[in-house]
């Protein structure tokens, strides 16, 4: 959370001689990503689905790989926030994308992403998405 707090100084600060060498090339959405990503990963899907959502709903849909990265770390959050339904949505849609490319990192999120779905099998919205790409 420090980092990401000194990532957001530096960017707020990008035209000053001190920015860090990195920040030319993160944008303010990528970094809102990365503060959606350590959330989920601190198991605070309160504050990461917000983010996620916000991100994605003006996210360039032309950069696949990184929409379906970003969808997966949703469907994460949302399983997290005990919203299944929402989760096989996100899901769905991340899975949907990443068929249309080859990606050792979408594949692998696509695996953490069924197997967080797999204990809410019993609700139909899951039960679809995990019989369709449990395979």
């Amino acid at each position: 959370m420090r980092a990401l707090a000194e990532a957001h100084e530096a960017m707020a600060n990008e035209d000053s001689q001190e920015s860090p060498d990195w920040a030319y090339w993160v944008s303010p959405e990528e970094l809102d990503v990365m503060d959606a990503r350590v959330y989920t990963e601190l198991r605070k899907p309160l504050r990461a689905v917000p983010l996620l959502q916000e991100v994605l709903s003006r996210y360039d849909s032309t950069h696949t790989r990184e929409l379906a990265l970003y969808l997966s770390w949703l469907a994460v959050a949302l399983v997290d926030a005990n919203e299944p339904e929402e989760a096989a949505l996100a899901a769905r849609r991340m899975l949907d994308l990443s068929a249309d490319f080859a990606s050792d990192r979408t594949t692998q999120r696509g695996r953490i992403v069924l197997t967080k779905l797999e204990p809410f099998r019993d609700i139909p919205e899951v039960r679809e998405v995990l019989d369709t790409y449990a395979a």
